[in-house]
């Protein structure tokens, strides 16, 4: 770190998601500044730098992670590849913020989370959700006792894959493509931030509706337990392109609705209806990342943790693998 204990960020992957959103809110934190890059692809590299006027970038790996001007990483890169990465960045004394899924098995994700220990760096998962607003809104209600008891959900997210997304989310196996590591696993994030709690089940029915090939399965429909009872209907597709999304959360006492609030744009609705009739929840938005970045430098401090670290994103990766494996057998999967 710099000596007013600024801390600079490597970027690893040049993606559309770090220069689209994590780039900005990094740069926009006063203890934070991006000053790299890493991509295999020198044009690619050079020309990312230059957009995004960093001081430097990188064609291979080690080089970032052994550049002394780079404290942290954010790891954008195809999910194959965050396992070694991270594990490389935790022997770098790198702190670390990984894109979602964490990587494509348990096994792996555990051994993020024990090199990250061992190191002694941070370890964040980008479950951006938890920090929209919008969500913050529908927990404090939940959290209310307004709704009573809560007793079912239902959460879509329902959308159509913008073509630069797609491309290996939809057409390559190895990275872990098709809806349950790319959606799921941020639902079910999101409903343990609600619930404060861990699934115990899940069944799934899974299909191949458009045109992914290798039977990747673009069109996923699944059913969840939380502990006490309450069930969660799930639904996830890259093939609804004006669905929109939505999360519902219903009580003994009333039922709470968010409309288009699975994104990453700082929007939405919030309804809640009850006895009393049914009202609008005002909501001051902001923009998701910002907090992700405000807690990960905290983290840092040692004043407190990411918003999601390396557990929750091997819980949600532990739950989306258990949900492709019931798609996969037609049974239920108990933790």
């Amino acid at each position: 770190m710099t000596e007013q204990g600024k801390i600079r960020w490597g970027l690893i992957g040049a993606s559309n998601i770090a220069k689209q959103w994590l780039a900005a809110s990094i740069n926009k934190h006063p203890a934070c500044e991006v000053v790299s890059v890493y991509s295999r692809d020198e044009k690619r590299a050079s020309d990312y730098a230059r957009e995004l006027k960093l001081q430097s970038y990188h064609t291979s790996l080690e080089s970032l992670l052994a550049d002394p001007d780079v404290d942290a990483v954010y790891i954008s890169t195809t999910n194959d590849k965050h396992h070694d990465e991270a594990i490389a960045a935790a022997e770098a004394g790198k702190h670390i913020l990984c894109e979602k899924p964490l990587t494509l098995s348990v096994a792996d994700a555990e051994t993020m989370v024990e090199a990250a220990r061992k190191a002694g760096v941070v370890l964040g998962t980008n479950h951006h959700l938890r920090n929209m607003a919008t969500h913050q809104a529908i927990k404090e209600i939940i959290a209310s006792g307004e709704l009573g008891d809560i007793t079912s959900a239902r959460i879509g997210f329902t959308v159509d894959l913008p073509g630069d997304l797609a491309r290996w989310r939809l057409n390559d196996p190895s990275t872990g493509a098709g809806v349950v590591l790319d959606l799921t696993v941020h639902d079910v994030d999101l409903l343990r931030y609600y619930f404060d709690a861990d699934p115990v089940g899940v069944t799934a029915m899974g299909l191949t509706s458009g045109r992914a090939p290798h039977g990747i399965k673009d069109n996923v429909m699944s059913i969840w337990e939380f502990p006490g009872r309450l069930l969660v209907v799930c639904q996830d597709t890259f093939l609804v392109p004006f669905g929109g999304t939505a999360v519902e959360i219903h009580g003994t006492k009333g039922s709470v609705h968010g409309a288009d609030v699975l994104w990453q744009k700082p929007q939405g609705r919030i309804t809640v209806r009850t006895q009393a009739g049914t009202r609008d929840v005002p909501v001051d938005h902001v923009v998701p990342y910002d907090k992700t970045i405000d807690d990960f430098v905290d983290a840092v401090r040692g004043r407190g943790k990411p918003s999601a670290d390396g557990v929750d994103g091997l819980k949600s990766l532990r739950f989306a693998l258990a949900a492709a494996q019931a798609m996969d057998t037609g049974g239920t999967v108990r933790f």
